[in-house]
């Protein structure tokens, strides 16, 4: 039976990712199994994609998933229109354990698409830890350099990656001298749980040659 359903999986990933169909079975193939993290995951890549099949489907399998509540579009509707740390600590008080993660990607995601601003919705959501999708935030250059640091200030074990993002989010906007600076600063708060090498990962696979070797006389690792 398992052999079965890893053959149903494959060849339903197949037909997304080769075949340009929908991804809603491979979503209720993950659900199934259990695995509702891939699965969220799965329907959050299938639905940025433009004319995505079965978007309804798969909004309504990611509202399952986060156990969102009646008014819940409405709660965010109201919170897109006068965002703030405050009123984003009082949308999530509530949310059972086993809900929350998804329920913040969930969050940050809608938000993102009602236009909220990205240094405020990084300020808000951050404050729960970081998610690819606060991360896709700074890469997608929505979210200000100054915004990065304030938050690694107020880090105990992430400086690193506050850090390290605020170093891409300088880069993306121009700012070499203080890319390397920053990553400097990174690498100096580095623990085992918290490495630069995303963040260097990210800059160098962007950088141009005279980048490059500003990096190089900076000290900054290559990968």
């Amino acid at each position: 039976m398992i052999v079965r359903r890893d053959i149903e999986l494959r060849n339903a990933e197949r037909c997304w990712l080769l075949e340009g169909q929908s991804a809603l079975p491979v979503v209720q193939l993950l659900e199934a199994q259990g695995a509702t993290v891939e699965a969220g995951a799965v329907a959050r890549l299938a639905l940025t994609r433009p004319d995505c099949p079965d978007a309804a489907e798969l909004e309504a399998i990611l509202d399952r998933l986060a156990a969102s509540p009646p008014g819940w579009a409405e709660a965010l509707a109201a919170f897109a229109k006068a965002p703030s740390v405050e009123r984003w600590q009082e949308l999530m008080r509530f949310v059972p354990s086993q809900y929350l993660f998804q329920r913040h990607r969930e969050a940050v995601r809608r938000l993102r698409a009602l236009g909220v601003d990205g240094s405020m919705l990084f300020r808000c959501a951050s404050e729960y830890g970081l998610t690819p999708d606060l991360i896709g935030l700074v890469e997608d250059g929505c979210v200000t350099v100054s915004t990065l640091v304030e938050r690694a200030s107020v880090s105990k074990g992430a400086k690193t990656a506050y850090l390290g993002l605020a170093a891409q989010a300088a880069f993306i906007s121009g700012d070499m001298l203080g890319t390397v600076r920053l990553l400097r600063e990174a690498i100096a708060h580095e623990n085992e749980w918290c490495s630069v090498f995303p963040h260097v990962f990210f800059i160098r696979e962007r950088a141009s040659l005279e980048q490059k070797e500003m990096l190089d006389r900076g000290d900054i690792p290559r990968v």
